[in-house]
């Protein structure tokens, strides 16, 4: 478990509820943000087709997340930078994280933070 997944894991269950209606709880958030990370980068890397609107879109979605994480009184841009740093440091050291989350929640996640 990283730094981050312990500090997620230790906060209040006030604070942990807060997560269920978007993300469903606090190890879900970390994928999905991890998974965000990812995107982004390989976005990066690849430059696929209109790969600026999608960067712009990734931007956008780890930004609304931050501002969620802040309104919740938590250090919205330090804890998305260090999942976005342990998907840095697997990607560097070759570790691929195993995702239970299909696609299809993925996405759904993605649409309710959209919403916020």
């Amino acid at each position: 478990m990283t730094a981050i997944q312990t500090k997620l894991a230790a906060l209040s269950t006030d604070i942990q509820t807060l997560f269920v209606p978007t993300y469903g709880d606090v190890a879900t958030f970390y994928t999905v943000v991890y998974l965000i990370a990812r995107n982004g980068h390989l976005t990066e890397q690849e430059k696929p087709a209109q790969y600026e609107l999608r960067l712009e879109m990734i931007r956008s979605v780890r930004t609304k997340i931050e501002d969620q994480l802040t309104a919740w009184g938590l250090d919205g841009e330090d804890m998305v930078a260090d999942i976005v740093s342990d998907y840095f440091e697997d990607f560097v050291n070759y570790r691929e994280q195993p995702s239970a989350l299909t696609n299809e929640i993925f996405v759904a996640i993605i649409q309710k933070v959209m919403k916020l």
